[in-house]
């Protein structure tokens, strides 16, 4: 065995010998004065039994090598005077972790332009002659390809819909048309 190990067998012999002590002393404490004597006399024997393993290990390390030191050690490290503080020591640089930016996001390629829808021409505008040309019994179709009325307004009357076209010109009323259930009942011209 180096002398090395026997250093470090050494140390760990004590440091069990402490905790064995302890525990003696908590186990004596805690029963007394009864089993004390008991309690020594076994310290005793083990600690005897352990100083004569220790007797032979150091004897075999040290007739080995008798010149050998018994402990090795490294370099020191040099110390200041103690009125400067040592410089902190330099933080490790460590490289940027970054994430790739995402992908950017190309729109769908526009439809061709279509040729624009015209609008449709408006609607006729009715006049006096094209009412007296409306007649009693003519369809709601007929009655609307003549034009729009200016007010329309539809209501439920003794379980009949009944439909009120008002027609004008500028700001007069030129002609009122009343249906019912889709058939022209009277025309009225002021």
């Amino acid at each position: 065995m180096r002398p090395f190990g026997l250093v470090v067998v050494m140390g760990m012999t004590l440091s069990g010998q402490a905790l064995v002590e302890h525990a003696a002393a908590a186990a004596g404490g805690s029963v007394g004065g009864v089993a004390g004597k008991k309690v020594s006399e076994g310290l005793s024997t083990v600690f005897g039994k352990v100083d004569q393993q220790m007797g032979k290990a150091a004897k075999t390390g040290v007739a080995k090598n008798p010149s050998a030191p018994l402990m090795e050690v490294g370099p020191g490290v040099p110390k200041g005077d103690g009125s400067v503080p040592a410089p902190p020591a330099p933080l490790a640089r460590h490289a940027a972790v970054r994430k790739p930016a995402p992908a950017a996001v190309v729109p769908p390629p526009a439809p061709p332009l279509a040729a624009p829808v015209l609008a449709p021409p408006p609607p006729p505008e009715v006049t006096v002659d094209d009412l007296k040309n409306v007649t009693a019994g003519m369809n709601r179709e007929n009655v609307l390809k003549l034009g729009a009325p200016a007010a329309r307004i539809t209501m439920f009357e003794d379980g009949h819909v009944l439909e009120i076209y008002r027609y004008m010109a500028k700001d007069s009323t030129i002609g009122v048309v009343r249906l019912i259930d889709g058939s022209v009942a009277t025309v009225q011209m002021p």
